[in-house]
């Protein structure tokens, strides 16, 4: 077998949408003044590659401690929808490039997209310029059963820089209310178009809303 790891590292700058504060990752120990090291991180929920669960827009959604562990391993697919400028991935898109690949989602499944854009994690358009999936292509895979959808950009809404003031979360909330995780910021380019087994190893936060996530892929030779 061969695994991979999906995840964007946690350190200092990395991206985050302006909603959000930033991440900083700094000494509290240092080898020269301790003779041991330790790191300090002030990092939000949802920043890096992290797991929304439920109560993310859900009022009495659940928390990310209260996830059933069988919701953070299982079978999942990678599907390449390539997006190389702010275009969005449309429930055709999904159905058909499945379609072409000859799979077939089963309830309880999960389902990652790659629109490429894993390529231009820590540009500006990264943040304000990204692929999306349509509010009728998430509401396709709650209809699925999926146990949780991926993605390869910050957010799987409508980016951030060409919103109207009025903007409503409906990706998150047809995929959340429905009971269906969401995974940003995982870095898909060595799994696309393949199935894997997948590991979440979100934080364990209490009451959590998120929670950023080691992610990784096992695939069989």
């Amino acid at each position: 077998m061969t695994i991979f790891d999906l995840s964007h590292p946690i350190e200092t700058g990395m991206p985050h949408a302006r909603t959000i504060p930033a991440a900083e990752v700094v000494p509290s120990r240092t080898w020269e003044e301790h003779h041991m090291r330790a790191l300090q991180l002030s990092i939000p929920t949802h920043i890096g590659t992290h797991l929304d669960a439920p109560s993310h827009f859900v009022e009495d959604g659940v928390t990310i401690d209260r996830l059933p562990l069988e919701a953070l391993i299982g079978r999942a697919y990678c599907v390449e929808i390539p997006r190389p400028g702010a275009a969005e991935v449309s429930e055709g898109d999904i159905t058909d490039a499945l379609a072409a690949a000859g799979v077939e989602l089963v309830t309880g499944d999960a389902l990652l997209i790659r629109t490429g854009w894993d390529e231009r994690y820590g540009t500006t358009e990264y943040v304000d310029e990204h692929a999306w999936l349509t509010p009728s292509a998430a509401r396709w895979c709650a209809a699925q059963g999926l146990r949780l959808v991926g993605v390869d950009t910050i957010t799987p809404e409508y980016p951030m820089g060409l919103r109207d003031a009025d903007y409503h979360h409906d990706v998150h909330g047809a995929l959340l209310g429905a009971g269906t995780l969401i995974i940003e910021n995982l870095v898909l380019r060595e799994v696309a178009n393949s199935w894997v087994t997948l590991f979440v190893g979100a934080l364990l936060v209490d009451g959590g809303d998120g929670a950023p996530a080691r992610v990784l892929a096992v695939r069989d030779n």
